[in-house]
């Protein structure tokens, strides 16, 4: 039996564009790219988890970071700062 090689393999489980795999296993985040243009496309396609024009409660937005990464503060903080998700009185949007 021959071995798939893992970014092939990646690419494969990846459901999202074939250039994010290498971050992914699966559909969940398992490294956050240090090279910010790496790291923007990530976080844009997390983004797309979010509906434009729909107004979420922190719960909600934490609830569904957590199905692309553990450390839900810390990706919805990448979020907001790079101007993908607007935070006021705890409600987020999709910016």
């Amino acid at each position: 039996m021959q071995r798939i090689p893992g970014n092939v393999r990646r690419r494969s489980e990846f459901s999202g564009p074939p250039e994010l795999a290498r971050f992914f296993r699966g559909d969940r985040l398992e490294v956050i790219p240090r090279r910010e243009t790496d790291r923007a496309a990530v976080l844009a396609y997390i983004c797309g988890r979010f509906e434009r024009g729909r107004e979420y409660p922190e719960a909600e937005v934490n609830s569904l970071l957590l199905s692309a990464y553990d450390d839900v503060a810390m990706i919805r903080r990448y979020l907001v700062d790079a101007g993908l998700l607007r935070r006021q009185n705890n409600v987020y949007r999709r910016g």
